[in-house]
């Protein structure tokens, strides 16, 4: 029987593995986080986003930091007239050391490419990331220890029987997602993840899971606007579009923000008690809560809201799939042969 933990790193939160290396290094150079973002040219506001894990740096970057360090080193343990640049002559270790923190291939050895498969293989076992989605999809334990619930889980783990694996599921919020896959601290993301263009940065994707497309809608207090249809029904300078940070809304949102304002909440109960609080206030601001049409039907059915369709993104159709990091081919190849036995959800 596949096994269940539960990942409480949200609630004691440390800096990324990436991070943590580069200071390792900054220090050593006595140099500062705000110097080190001024040589590459990148807002220092960019540093506490990687420390936070909320997002994770281009390998062109990390090229570009391993260079500036191992410069700023040369000047600090020089030793001259003999070894002017000690640390440029070694800088493959340094970025090495930095690929790998950040989960790309380290440039002469590492972990390369299909280093999670190999991983599985001697293990017998993978380890799933999965959040609580306010549906039948995925569901947290009621008591610690226990294994979530939900047709994601489920299918999971028949996926992973077929694979000749046990499964193990980890917490993780939609903000711990990306960092979680780049630092292959989990194997992969249970199959409710949308494959949304923009995450093909961060992952790599599995065949669709699920017979029917998901499409992008939104929820509103029917006492704020009676006769609606379309979010285009609404006055564009009143809208306010709410939204969770990570989901598929932020995307959305993202996507129509040259015609609405937007507000941007770390979880969805936080997002959806501001929804509902605006229909005992008085004010100009009208919050429509954005997401995918299955999770909009669910809150609007739980907190007595009204569905309304979004005409501009009415064509995108999305679908669930399971979500690894980009490197991983033969995983992904494996989960891909067994969707194709398994009925889709």
């Amino acid at each position: 029987m596949a096994r269940s933990t539960r990942n409480q790193s949200k609630n004691n939160p440390s800096k990324s593995e990436f991070v943590q290396v580069v200071e390792k290094y900054l220090q050593k150079a006595a140099w500062t986080n705000q110097e080190l973002m001024n040589e590459i040219q990148v807002g220092e506001a960019q540093f506490y986003r990687w420390a936070r894990g909320d997002s994770v740096p281009r390998k062109a970057i990390v090229n570009r930091i391993a260079v500036s360090l191992a410069h700023r080193l040369d000047q600090t343990q020089q030793k001259l007239p003999h070894d002017r640049f000690p640390a440029s002559d070694e800088i493959d270790g340094i970025v090495n050391e930095l690929l790998e923190a950040a989960g790309y291939r380290a440039a002469v050895k590492g972990k390369g490419a299909d280093y999670i498969w190999h991983e599985i293989a001697k293990n017998q076992s993978w380890t799933l990331g999965y959040t609580d989605i306010p549906t039948t999809w995925s569901q947290i334990p009621d008591k610690p220890g226990s294994r979530p619930t939900g047709l994601a889980i489920e299918y999971a783990e028949q996926i992973g029987r077929l694979l000749g694996i046990t499964t193990i599921w980890e917490y993780l919020t939609w903000q711990e997602m990306p960092l979680a896959i780049r630092e292959r601290r989990v194997h992969g993301i249970a199959p409710f993840f949308l494959a949304l263009p923009e995450r093909f940065f961060d992952y790599r994707f599995s065949e669709p899971c699920s017979e029917e497309p998901f499409s992008l809608s939104a929820v509103i207090v029917p006492e704020q606007f009676n006769n609606c249809v379309y979010l285009e029904d609404l006055p564009n300078s009143r809208v306010e579009l709410v939204h969770v940070k990570g989901e598929i809304g932020s995307w959305a949102a993202a996507i129509l923000s040259n015609s609405y304002q937007n507000k941007e909440f770390e979880d969805r109960k936080k997002a959806i008690s501001y929804l509902l609080a605006s229909a005992n206030r008085e004010s100009e601001v009208i919050p429509i809560f954005v997401s995918e049409n299955v999770t909009c039907q669910y809150i609007s059915k739980e907190n007595k809201l009204q569905v309304i369709k979004i005409k501009r993104l009415e064509n995108i159709k999305l679908a669930p799939a399971f979500a690894f990091h980009p490197d991983e081919e033969k995983l992904t190849v494996a989960v891909n042969s067994a969707i194709k036995i398994l009925p889709k959800m």
